[in-house]
């Protein structure tokens, strides 16, 4: 099935929502801003609308995302999107989208539609290089509360997760070795994190890098 037919189902689908629906208002994406980021494992593209919605974000339905020449896309709801409000605003989107081999590059469409088949609609151009030889970040416990950082970008930083992968803490690094406790700011790292990993940063491709992430002691 194609990426627009795939579209056209979901969207036949959300027709029968309409009577269940109180919208009153059509969303609006007023921006939409996107990075790919490079993991050990493959690419990943993080997709993120600005969204203008006057009955909330309970009334949204599903964001898809599509990549016409590839026929490829994703559908998000409200299962597996990530959302925040800030006030009349809304950021809607995901920072995982992933696919068989590289991402294609060119023209993908972002559609929002809310629980009265409304919808809204932008694109945007992926033009990020072959990221096949970039050189990622690692990290690698170094004695007992110390991590070795290896990075080759010029911005970096770690962060620190919990066991269910949420960030719980960021700190600015360089490549070395550095106590857990100056990143932290404290020992707090040892209740408040499980896991810790580098992002890096290309300024003049906007292009990210994830290291592989690291067991902390407890």
């Amino acid at each position: 099935m194609t990426a627009r037919l795939r579209l056209g189902a979901a969207l036949a689908v959300l027709a029968t929502m309409i009577v269940l629906s109180c919208s009153l208002h059509a969303p609006l994406i007023n921006s939409v801003s996107h990075r790919l980021v490079v993991h050990p494992d493959g690419e990943r593209l993080s997709v993120f609308a600005g969204v203008s919605d006057q009955d909330g974000s309970a009334d949204l339905a599903w964001l898809f995302v599509v990549h016409d020449q590839s026929e490829l896309s994703w559908t998000l709801g409200a299962g597996d999107w990530q959302i925040q409000e800030e006030g009349s605003l809304l950021f809607v989107g995901s920072n995982g989208l992933s696919a068989p081999g590289l991402l294609p590059r060119g023209r993908y469409r972002v559609v929002l539609v809310d629980l009265a088949g409304e919808r809204d609609e932008r694109s945007f151009t992926l033009a990020s290089p072959d990221t096949s030889g970039y050189a990622l970040p690692t990290a690698a416990m170094s004695g007992p509360a110390s991590v070795l950082v290896t990075c080759s970008w010029p911005q970096a930083m770690v962060l620190f997760t919990d066991s269910g992968g949420n960030v719980t803490r960021t700190a600015a690094v360089s490549s070395g070795i550095h106590a857990l406790d100056a990143l932290w700011g404290d020992s707090g790292w040892r209740e408040g994190s499980d896991w810790l990993s580098v992002y890096a940063l290309d300024p003049k491709s906007e292009l990210g890098m994830m290291s592989w992430k690291i067991r902390l002691p407890d």
